[in-house]
Formats: structure tokens, sequence, C-alpha cells
């Protein structure tokens, strides 16, 4: 059994302008490896309409804070009526999207409680609760801080990047 605390709310990345799609999933990636997590993709589809393509990519990326606990970041990327063309430069051409894009991120503490004698019991459980709540978090707040701190870098690092593609090419 595990419980799901959710200690980041709907941070929002909103753009419309030019941007390499390849280098955003790129970008994110390389973020990810550079703090060891992992990620899990949990849904990429595809969509071609007429104005263009609609593009929905939802990846979690997975932390592990101690044998309890494990934070989550749920990054979730809507793209809607995404074009392509192609610039040359330099003598290369390249090929760019331009569409409007609409990035979510949200982060979550899943914390396994298993069905020990402190667990099982309402008033042991209730309790643990008050202790956690009132007089010093030793199991609940524990890691709240952290799963937060990595869902605002993710958050930070998705927005540098769409803000540094408005300048390259506009």
């Amino acid at each position: 059994m595990s419980e799901l605390k959710q200690v980041l709310y709907d941070l929002r990345v909103s753009y419309n302008g030019p941007f390499v799609i390849e280098d955003l999933y790129e970008d994110i990636d390389k973020w990810i490896n550079e703090h060891g997590h992992e990620k899990e993709n949990k849904k990429k589809s595809e969509y071609i309409t007429k104005n263009g393509k609609k593009i929905q990519y939802v990846f979690e990326v997975h932390t592990h804070l101690d044998d309890l606990h494990h934070g989550i970041v749920v990054c979730r990327v809507y793209i809607e009526n995404m074009t392509e063309a192609t610039i040359s430069g330099n003598g290369k051409k390249r090929k760019i999207n331009n569409g409007e894009i609409l990035i979510n991120v949200d982060a979550f503490i899943e914390a396994h409680v298993y069905g020990t004698f402190y667990n099982q019991r309402p008033i042991f459980y209730m309790i643990r609760t008050i202790i956690d709540r009132f007089i010093w978090p030793f199991w609940g707040e524990k890691y709240d801080g952290t799963v937060n701190h990595q869902g605002r870098e993710l958050y930070k690092r998705i927005k540098s990047f769409l803000n540094t593609e408005k300048l390259r090419y506009e």
C-alpha cells in the first residue's frame, strides 16, 4: 500500500513561437541524466489536424529518497498547431517547428506503507499523524523540500530553454 502526497502544484509554461522539438526533448533528458534521476514515459501521442500536428507527451521523473519514500516529478507537454519549416543559415539547412506549447509540472512524494503493526491499527496511525503534523515531521514533510526543489529546477530549465529558443530563431 502506498500514500501519494502532492508537494508541487501546477507550474505552467506557455510558449508560442519557433522551437526545435528534438532539442527540447534532449534538454529535458540532459537535465534528468545530470541529476541522476530515472525517466518513465507515460504517454507520447501525435495527431495530425488541419492546422498542424498536436503532440501530447507525459513523463515522470523518479527519485529514490530512502527505502520508504520516492519522489515523482510529473511533466506534461502539450503542443498544438505545430508546423515545420526549413531555414538556411551558414550554408546549412535546419528544420524548425512553430507552434503553441503548454508545459505543466507537478511533484509528488510516494510513501510505501507496509502492513506493520503501527500502520494497520487506526489508533497508531492517528497518533503518528498527530505527531507528524503538530510536534515534529518525522514522516510526512521530511522530503517535501527536496522533491519541490527538483520540480522547480525542471520548470526553470524548460522555461529558460524556451526563452533562448525565442531569441535564437526570431
